[in-house]
């Protein structure tokens, strides 16, 4: 009778945890993309840059939030730890750090054996755990080795000081140089298996594997954090602890997932396993990083929970099926439409009895890297045995409202009642039924305040109009003479009615709930989009084959420049939205209270709609995720990390920051690739560049311009600017790449300078020559005219390499012009030389013959 009571308390246990708010923190998945990459990772830490680091069985993962690279070590990494923002390893191979030697980082070793699985540091000391030895190291060199004679299973740090995991419930304490028994007031009745020091107060957290939570003040004894989910814990193997700020931590299982827990009141703020959107619940590693997320290592990859963005999903709740294509909270009751039919949010309370349960201690506790551990013979004590609680589960599924199958498109509120319109049908909801209006697969269906009436667009080209009674809607055929494939409706101040069609608007006047006058506009549209509009005011916009049109004194609707065509756009709930190509927007003011560039992380949004209090919205993404967006939730967080040149492609070089780099003109395309790690979504931050020296402006704001390619630049001078913008439109600070491309080396002055030395000597000795034989002489025109070009040459390339001109090729052309003319008088110079050796020569030769003659 205990094993069956306790099997359903364990049951009821690992299905649920009593969660302190609706909805789920936000999830973004990461996995490498490269298969020879395996995704099991037991440590992770983030440096002052902001990269993340991954163990890894081929060495050392880096992330920077958008590509991932492998730095190889020589066997496969268990532990990782930073100190002075020095990254060190410890693996299968031993223990070291990474190094930076050009472009790439390098694992240089610092022991070479055996083999480490822990590591932490304490002051700037860094320890780290084989089997059988504690090893201390400075930055750069082992100083201590302590040996034990039992085994050891991972380090503790506490307040600066070191504390050793050794056997079952034992625990050793690293002082001068020795391994002695613990003398600080640890709780002894279970293994620790976590400590977390909070950065800002100092207070460290510590974990026992039976679940219990610690909080530990300077020179005060630990006390018991009072859990809720004290049992979950219990019950799942609690394996790490981690705080987020100081009030929250996140605690990380064996079995169960992760749970968020203020520490102040020991209350769940959010449990997040397989059936909330987690994919394993199977924790390998946690990490909380610098901007108040946490970072879950997990059989398929990894991910990260945000607590604080203003987004809660609530999709993951069971029992909604189906596409999700619109949601409508009314009276506190929550709705969602899926291609599949209707759903309500209900809570769900159960209640079980109080138990005498006993719990076996877990004397083989799971340890990661267990294959280091032999076996020990340790006698344990009396299993204990404790009294359940009564159990009560509060959680939250959908259940579908009865009467209503097929796709559910559209829901809208009708003086307090509930409208459902699809494929099936438009309904009258109430709680979990469904009640026909009209049957039928509907287009649009929309509620008009000045009419009091329900009007609805059939798929069969129809306008039909409905009054509601108390207890029944009777139609009232007010626009059955449009015949036409209505797609939208809305209403403006003037209690003018709009109706789409596909190449039609229709205005329907009304005065005191009754139509006075029907006016017809045709709408150019090319495509034959489902036209959307809305009316801001006493303007009335159009959206159609992706451009905005206004409704204008003429009587009809031209093209509106004034805001930009968008690149997608619909209408829902009575909202207008499109995407400008780089944030979501509405020019509807009831909305402007929202900090809307939080959309800009969902590049494709299916539905937006706001909640009752107009303070939160709904939001619908392509990936058919379901969110709830709230101001109140947003945490302002103020830590940003730098813009950081990741790599230059195409050359060798070593970038000084602020100083100008000289490279060789690239025999292929040049690129720099630049970061700002971040880590919200792929597509939250955006940068532009412009090239100082070849390009006059900035590029265009994109998610892809991190990288600047170039194809192909001329020898020059340049000046590179970068700079990132994240989703809230926060600028960074622009960072400047000063650099030369200088030409081939034998387009440089000094290699003319060496080739008109060359031909300078060579034309001098040719002179030479030929003033001693004629054969010479032409021998001596050819050098003499090759100097003289090359002498052009020189003095252009130096020209142009001293002063930097911008011209078109006719300037270029009378330039030189203008250095052939400079050039003439050294021509000339040449010439007379010439001739005057050659009569130097003559009088040589005639001078002998006149002395034979007399």
């Amino acid at each position: 009778m205990i094993y069956k009571n306790f099997l359903v308390a364990f049951l009821l246990l690992m299905g649920h945890i009593a969660p302190a708010q609706v909805g789920n923190s936000f999830l973004t998945h990461y996995s490498p993309q490269d298969e020879r990459i395996d995704y099991r990772s037991m440590g992770i830490v983030q440096d002052a840059s902001g990269l993340i680091y991954f163990t890894n069985k081929k060495g050392v993962l880096e992330f920077d939030g958008k590509s991932w690279k492998l730095i190889p070590t020589p066997g496969a990494v268990f532990t990782l730890v930073l100190l002075h923002n020095q990254l060190y390893v410890g693996g299968l191979f031993g223990f070291g750090k990474l190094t930076q030697t050009g472009s790439e980082r390098t694992y240089q070793s610092l022991l070479t054996k055996p083999a480490v699985f822990s590591s932490v540091v304490a002051g700037d000391k860094i320890y780290a755990c084989s089997e059988t030895s504690v090893f201390v190291f400075s930055t750069e060199k082992l100083e201590t080795e302590i040996k034990s004679e039992r085994a050891l299973s991972g380090l503790l740090e506490v307040y600066d000081t070191i504390f050793v995991r050794a056997g079952y419930q034992q625990l050793l304490q690293v002082k001068e140089g020795k391994l002695v028994k613990s003398s600080l007031a640890l709780p002894t009745d279970s293994e620790i298996v976590f400590s977390s020091p909070n950065k800002k107060s100092g207070d460290v957290m510590l974990g026992t594997e039976r679940g219990l939570v610690y909080l530990m003040k300077a020179g005060l004894p630990p006390q018991p954090v009072a859990l809720r989910d004290a049992a979950y814990l219990r019950q799942n193997t609690l394996e790490f602890g981690m705080w987020l700020n100081e009030k929250q931590i996140a605690l990380g299982t064996l079995l169960g997932g992760v749970i968020l827990v203020d520490i102040t009141t020991g209350e769940t703020i959010d449990h997040l396993d397989f059936s909330t959107g987690l994919p394993d619940n199977e924790v390998f590693a946690l990490m909380a990083d610098d901007n108040g997320g946490v970072w879950v290592a997990h059989e398929y990859g990894f991910t990260r929970i945000a607590p604080s963005l203003p987004f809660k999903s609530f999709n993951h709740f069971p029992g909604l099926s189906g596409n999700l294509l619109c949601v409508q909270a009314i009276q506190g009751k929550i709705y969602v439409g899926t291609t599949l039919g209707l759903y309500r949010l209900t809570k769900d309370v159960r209640v079980g009895g109080p138990a005498q349960q006993t719990v076996q201690s877990n004397l083989q506790r799971r340890s990661r890297f267990g294959f280091f551990r032999k076996q020990e013979n340790t006698t344990p004590s009396a299993a204990p045995t404790y009294e359940a609680k009564v159990v009560k589960e509060v959680g939250y599924s959908y259940k579908k409202v009865v009467g209503i199958e097929g796709k559910v498109m559209q829901l809208v509120e009708a003086n307090g009642k509930l409208i459902a319109a699809g494929l099936g049908g438009v309904f009258e909801v109430t709680e979990d039924r469904g009640k026909p209006i009209v049957m039928g697969a509907t287009k649009t269906v929309f509620f008009s305040p000045s009419l009091q009436q329900l009007i609805v667009g059939t798929h069969h080209n129809q306008i039909k109009t409905f009054e509601g009674f108390s207890s029944a809607w009777r139609e009232t055929h007010l626009l059955d003479s449009i015949g036409d494939q209505l797609t939208y409706a809305f209403e403006d101040n003037l209690e003018n009615i709009w109706l789409c069609g596909r190449t039609d608007v229709y205005r329907i006047e009304t005065d005191e709930g009754k139509i006075t006058d029907v006016a017809v506009f045709p709408v150019a549209n090319s495509s034959l989009n489902e036209m959307v509009g809305v009316a801001y005011g006493t303007e009335v916009y159009l959206a159609a084959s992706g451009e905005f049109k206004k409704f204008d004194r003429k009587n009809s609707f031209a093209k509106y420049d004034s805001l930009p065509g968008p690149h997608r756009y619909f209408a829902s709930a009575g909202y207008f939205w499109f995407n400008d190509g780089a944030q979501w927007r509405t020019v509807d003011s009831r909305l402007k209270s929202l900090k809307l560039q939080w959309l800009g992380l969902f590049p494709n949004l299916r539905f937006l709609a706001p909640d009752e209090n107009g303070q939160s919205l709904w939001v619908i993404t392509a990936n058919n995720e379901l969110y709830k967006f709230t101001n109140s939730q947003i945490q302002n967080d103020d830590l940003t990390h730098p813009l950081l040149l990741r790599q230059v492609r195409g050359q060798q070089i070593n970038l000084t920051k602020g100083k100008r780099v000289t490279m060789d003109q690239p025999e292929n395309e040049l690129a720099f690739e630049f970061i700002q790690p971040d880590y919200i979504s792929n597509e939250a931050m955006q940068y532009r560049y412009q090239v100082k020296g070849l390009t006059n402006g900035w590029t265009t704001w994109s998610n892809s311009n991190h990288v600047a390619n170039f194809p192909y630049l001329p020898p020059g001078d340049y000046e590179l600017a970068m700079q990132s913008r994240d989703v809230l439109g926060n600028e960074s600070k622009i960072e400047l790449i000063p650099f030369e491309i200088m030409p081939p080396y034998w387009k440089r002055w000094w290699f003319y300078a060496l080739e008109l030395a060359f031909f300078s000597v060579l034309m001098f000795v040719s002179v030479k020559l030929s003033v001693a034989n004629d054969k010479y002489k032409t021998v001596s025109e050819v050098i003499s005219l090759l100097t003289v070009i090359i002498f052009i040459q020189f003095l252009q390339t130096a020209i142009s390499t001293s002063i930097n001109i911008k011209s078109s090729p006719v300037i270029e052309f009378f330039i030189q012009v203008f250095i052939a003319l400079i050039i003439f008088p050294v021509e000339a110079y040449f010439r007379k030389f010439m001739k005057a050796a050659a009569q130097v020569k003559f009088q040589l030769k005639v001078k002998p013959e006149k002395e034979v003659n007399s």
